[in-house]
């Protein structure tokens, strides 16, 4: 009697399902009315309005792993590797101002990344500066060990040293397409490097200067064949920090007695001769004085000398052809008798032809 009565007082909806005997309908409301409980537990919540500005979105709890906060974005700095250039290995010496990276194995206070200062040295840490310019890679690391482990900083190291050749392009101006700096990409050879700058100009000449920015009052002049009949210097190796300088084709100049006084170029053969400095210019004209030719060259030292030529057997071939250099200057001397008397014979000439006309038998 006591349970009954509960039942009939009871404003619960099951229990007064069961007392209409509705247990059944009952049942079925109670687990839907749980399932919707439930489901509505596990709707995340919606993005509230900002005055004015259109949705803010809730912000990312801590550990969410969003992108943003300071411990999701310390451990992917930590854990991704850095994009870092660690050089290679180099059979060719070392230059100052190359950037070299120096690995001590099991010594990480003593690897580094520097540049060889113009001294050719490198500041190793607690051990000094160690000399590696003019060494490759296998004579750097011998040479920074021996000096880890005479100084009891290191009882055996192993030492890797490579050259970051990326940090120090090779320039090429002058006579080129393409004038600028070009990062070396290995082992360069002239040619390559040439190429790369599109090729010579058709006013380059035939000396090639190369220097490098470690030693620049030091060159080399090479000999260039722009015909390619001669290719000895093709081959010639190119190092990071080199200055290539095509230099123009020579010019000489031609004066006096000629029929087009001028500067010519010398870029059109690989030797160019007086005689055919002198064809350029229009050739010799008449009345000039065959012994006083002078042919006028400037020395490296500055200094001028002075050639005096018969041009008169040299364009005979009685008398050996002398080749012209870059900025020779040649000079024809006109005959002043000869002019005199050419013109005095043109004077009779034009005063008797009349009578001559007249008088003729």
């Amino acid at each position: 009697m006591r349970i009954e009565h509960k039942v009939e007082n009871s404003s619960n909806p099951i229990a007064l399902a069961i007392r209409s005997n509705r247990i059944l309908p009952a049942l079925i409301f109670g687990f839907i009315l749980a399932g919707v409980v439930c489901s509505a537990q596990q709707v995340p919540s919606l993005p509230t309005m900002n005055s004015g500005s259109g949705l803010s979105p809730r912000p990312p709890s801590a550990g969410t792993g969003v992108s943003g906060s300071s411990s999701s974005s310390g451990r992917s700095s930590s854990s991704m590797p850095s994009q870092v250039s660690v050089g290679s290995l180099t059979d060719a010496p070392i230059f100052p101002g190359e950037t070299v990276h120096i690995l001590v194995f099991d010594a990480p206070d003593f690897s580094l990344v520097t540049q060889v200062s113009d001294g050719g040295d490198v500041a190793v840490p607690m051990a000094g500066a160690v000399h590696v310019a003019g060494l490759n890679s296998a004579s750097a690391e011998q040479a920074i060990a021996e000096k880890l482990q005479s100084m009891n900083l290191v009882t055996d190291p192993h030492v890797a040293v490579t050259v970051d050749t990326q940090a120090m392009g090779i320039t090429v101006f002058g006579e080129v397409h393409n004038p600028g700096i070009y990062p070396p990409t290995g082992k360069e050879l002239l040619s390559d490097v040439l190429a790369m700058a599109g090729g010579l100009t058709e006013s380059s000449g035939r000396v090639i200067e190369i220097s490098n920015v470690s030693n620049p009052n030091q060159r080399v002049d090479l000999p260039w064949d722009p015909t390619m009949h001669n290719t000895a210097n093709y081959d010639t190796e190119v190092h990071p920090g080199d200055r290539v300088i095509v230099r123009p084709c020579g010019i000489a100049y031609v004066g006096g007695n000629v029929g087009r006084p001028g500067a010519y170029s010398l870029c059109g053969s690989r030797v160019t001769t007086l005689s055919d400095l002198l064809d350029l210019a229009g050739g010799v004209l008449r009345f000039n004085s065959n012994a006083h030719t002078y042919l006028i060259r400037t020395r490296e030292d500055g200094t001028r000398v002075v050639i005096q030529v018969n041009v008169d057997k040299i364009l005979k071939a009685r008398s050996a052809d002398l080749p012209i250099q870059e900025d020779d200057v040649v000079y024809v001397t006109g005959s002043a008798l000869k002019l005199v008397a050419q013109e005095a014979i043109g004077w009779a000439v034009s005063v008797s032809g009349p009578l001559i006309y007249v008088y003729r038998p």
